[in-house]
């Protein structure tokens, strides 16, 4: 359970102790005088003499509680999902918390991973596993709002098209060299009438997250203003529909 304290100080011993009192069992000890005076478990102290005395060693031995839990998903299986999940944000196709929990589950099931019972039961990964997940990909993953985006603009915004809109724009001020008081600030402001995207997982820090929709937009209203502080006094919002 990811909010378990502990209980107890079972287990809390070091290994150089019980190698101490291996040494000392083996020397003619008791083991439960052995395991009181050096503060050990009696049960893990007399696991480690028989080690020793069967290997040689005590090296293959562990003790007290596990630190690591077992994962569902190996660190090379659980980096293809972290990639597939950045990739399907970069192309305006992100997934939600609920898709990722279907994929991994998928994931599981197609190649055959042992996996908890409650998700074969569920047929969805669990919550734990979720928190666990992006507690590991807190550096490269966060969850955002994502910007609808249509899928006109997705194609439309290309270096391509970028740079021809640029060189136009070069050739324009230089051919008509604009002052500054000629020159417009332009932004607009609507409501909008298509879907809200959900919250999806998305590469941290970057700086815009789309999600594709069929329409951005509904009813635009654009404002256009002078940018020239010197004609704020004067100037006038033109307001019209686009």
């Amino acid at each position: 359970m990811r909010n378990y304290k502990r209980q107890t100080d079972r287990g809390q011993f070091s290994r150089q102790q019980m190698q101490d009192a291996v040494t000392a069992v083996l020397a003619g000890g008791s083991l439960r005088k052995t395991a009181a005076r050096f503060d050990v478990n009696y049960k893990t102290l007399e696991r480690y003499v028989k080690l020793q005395k069967n290997e040689g060693n005590t090296d293959s031995a562990s003790f007290g509680y596990q630190t690591e839990k077992k994962c569902v998903f190996t660190n090379e299986q659980e980096k293809l999902l972290l990639n597939y999940v950045l990739e399907a944000s970069s192309i305006y196709y992100g997934l939600t918390l609920l898709d990722l929990w279907k994929l991994a589950f998928h994931f599981a099931d197609a190649n055959k991973i042992p996996m908890p019972q409650s998700w074969e039961s569920n047929k969805i990964a669990g919550e734990e596993w979720m928190v666990k997940f992006r507690e590991r990909h807190e550096e490269e993953l966060s969850l955002r709002k994502p910007e609808a985006t249509s899928l006109n603009r997705m194609q439309g915004f290309n270096k391509t098209n970028v740079n021809e809109f640029f060189m136009n724009l070069q050739h324009v001020m230089d051919e008509k060299k604009f002052t500054p008081d000629r020159i417009w600030n332009v932004d607009e402001t609507g409501c909008s009438t298509v879907q809200t995207p959900q919250r999806q997982l998305a590469r941290k820090g970057e700086k815009r997250v789309g999600s594709v929709v069929s329409q951005e937009k509904g009813t635009t209203l654009q404002c256009v203003a002078p940018s020239t502080p010197l004609e704020t006094a004067c100037h006038h919002f033109l307001c019209f529909r686009v």
